[in-house]
């Protein structure tokens, strides 16, 4: 008999977070879904550091960074397993790495999968581990002006040399608005080419909190949305 199997992803970007969070997240899915009629429920956590791979499984599972060096953590894993009967179960995974944070369930035939799914999204947000908010939605904004920095570069040239035929100063400003969008990209990646950022750690004993906006991203972001805006309303005008 063919099994079928559901998969459902999301990833975050990267965070350090502390000990006692990771605690949290562990305690809050030893208890979660109480109402899901399970015949067994396992959590196990994994670290993996230089050379050391480490297992853990139980309520204290958190406790599988203690013999790794923080500072080396590559790899933290937790994994929730809610079995229906022998062939039914459902599989809960939240991953941290020095790249990611993610988020997966896999459901084999239990029909909860999608519930286990939009609950540990609402779980990993209360804890604070991931982001919906501003500086998520500015970032992912900024990873498109990334991807098409060239076309605005090309479209900044042309908008000025529209400029200088006489044809107003609104696309001088669509220009420059569109040419610091598109460099914005070129140029933090060419500083981190010569300066490359440290290594931030997956878990730390504590997190000091911080305000960490982005303000690069939002230059980039207002400059595009200023460009846009100047182009529309100068070919406007023209018509």
């Amino acid at each position: 008999m063919t099994k079928v199997r559901t998969q459902y992803r999301e990833a975050y970007a990267p965070r350090t977070i502390s000990k006692a969070l990771l605690k949290a997240l562990v305690e809050a899915l030893v208890d979660f879904k109480p109402g899901l009629p399970t015949t067994s429920r396992k959590i196990k956590a994994r670290a993996i550091s230089a050379g050391k791979i480490t297992d853990l499984e139980g309520p204290e599972c958190w406790k599988v960074t203690d013999p790794h060096s923080l500072a080396e953590l590559e790899h933290v894993r937790v994994e929730l397993l809610l079995t229906s009967s022998e062939h039914r179960r459902c599989e809960l995974h939240v991953e941290f790495r020095s790249g990611q944070i993610s988020l997966s369930v896999s459901d084999i035939e239990t029909g909860w999968g999608k519930g286990v799914f939009e609950g540990t999204l609402n779980l990993l947000s209360s804890l604070g581990i991931s982001s919906k908010g501003l500086n998520e939605r500015l970032r992912r904004a900024y990873g498109l002006l990334d991807i098409f920095q060239n076309v605005l570069l090309v479209l900044s040239v042309a908008l000025f040399a529209v400029w200088l035929t006489g044809k107003g100063i609104s696309y001088l400003s669509a220009c420059l608005a569109l040419f610091i969008a598109g460099v914005m990209p070129a140029m933090i990646r060419s500083f981190h080419f010569f300066s490359p950022p440290k290594k931030a750690p997956i878990i730390q004993e504590t997190v000091a909190k911080s305000r960490n906006f982005p303000w690069a991203e939002t230059t980039a972001v207002l400059s595009f949305l200023a460009g846009v805006l100047q182009l529309a309303k100068a070919l406007i005008a023209i018509v």
